[in-house]
């Protein structure tokens, strides 16, 4: 596997995911000042309020970095582990890093504003039942967060957000582009796996992905069976090519897995994705198993599209819709296809196929 492509993929996810946590940090740092600020002048030991600020966006920032650090570290160890493992590692994890900058941080305060020296004002805030008050509250504030959030990636992204405020409850027109991606020969390969094993190769698979839609801000909208369904808002969609982007970094991320695959399957896979876009009807469903879901002519019609790879010998076809949204000459070439009416419809759409541009 060729490791250089795998730290290329993994870089802007992970430079993306520490300014997130840089971000949280500051505005978790500044709000926590403010209140400690109004909690001392209510109880008659009023502090300025500028160095409580510097103090605690410092540590949050801190804080931040190192969980930052810490999530890309153990990135590829995390992958596929069960939900029980994942919320006790990164629980007890989060909690000695917090606890460890805020120690370190007060020695320091304490040194700072001539109270004790450094290594007496740790053993001071380690003696004081403020630390224990913190060490508890921590523990268990990250129990619940951790928690919620593996429980909210059992949902696709913003699902769960939009539930709780109702988002969707009532059938609401919006644009998105859906990209329908089916695995190629995938009944011969189940046949040859059997069903077990070929659970392990879709397992991998789906794995493999996951950068690639990460990257290209897309959702996943459903999986069905060897196939899924991503989905974008239209301007997402659009941004930088997003749409051919995700195409291009799977390529890429399964080709440096080849390898891997035969050894451990004997098959490689590949796929066939069809692309459209326009407005679709989204709505919450359903009472025992509540879910979003899209309805609309875009969904039938980029199901055709990708039935037509096939026909077509292209790995990736896009309506006329969506070519007119992509300008050529980063990275790939739109070829016209041909003019179709798909199965069940009456309007025509053009295909084009979307091939790279080797440098």
């Amino acid at each position: 596997m060729d490791q250089s492509i795998c730290m290329d993929m993994l870089k802007p996810m992970d430079k993306f995911r520490t300014k997130q946590y840089l971000l949280f940090g500051i505005i978790i740092g500044f709000v926590y000042s403010l209140v400690e600020y109004a909690i001392r002048r209510a109880i008659q030991d009023p502090q300025a309020i500028l160095p409580l600020i510097i103090r605690s966006v410092a540590t949050a920032v801190l804080i931040a970095i190192t969980l930052a650090t810490f999530e890309a570290f153990f990135k590829k160890r995390f992958l596929q582990r069960t939900f029980l493992y994942l919320v006790i590692i990164r629980t007890f994890a989060y909690t000695m890093v917090i606890t460890l900058w805020l120690t370190i941080v007060n020695g320091f305060w304490q040194m700072i504003s001539g109270q004790h020296s450094f290594s007496k004002g740790i053993i001071y805030y380690l003696q004081d039942e403020t630390y224990v008050i913190n060490l508890v509250s921590i523990f268990f504030i990250m129990l619940v967060v951790l928690t919620i959030t593996q429980i909210n990636g059992l949902h696709r992204k913003g699902e769960l957000m939009s539930f709780i405020l109702g988002r969707y409850h009532q059938p609401k027109e919006v644009s998105r582009a859906f990209a329908f991606i089916d695995l190629k020969d995938s009944t011969s390969i189940a046949e040859k796996l059997g069903h077990y094993k070929f659970g392990l190769f879709l397992k991998d698979y789906y794995s493999d992905l996951t950068e690639a839609i990460w990257i290209s801000q897309a959702e996943i909208y459903q999986y069905v069976g060897d196939e899924i369904i991503l989905s974008w808002p239209e301007n997402k969609g659009f941004e930088n090519h997003n749409i051919i982007r995700c195409m291009q970094q799977m390529k890429t991320t399964i080709a440096s897995k080849r390898k891997h695959y035969l050894q451990k399957f004997g098959f490689f896979p590949q796929f066939r994705t069809g692309v459209h876009h326009g407005t679709v009807l989204v709505t919450w469903v359903g009472e025992i198993k509540k879910e979003i879901v899209y309805v609309g002519d875009v969904l039938n019609t980029a199901a055709r599209i990708r039935e037509d790879c096939k026909r077509l010998h292209c790995d990736l076809l896009v309506s006329e819709e969506i070519a007119k949204q992509l300008s050529t000459g980063n990275g790939f070439l739109l070829k016209f296809q041909e003019e179709i009416i798909p199965r069940g419809k009456e309007h025509k759409v053009k295909l084009f196929s979307v091939e790279e541009i080797n440098a």
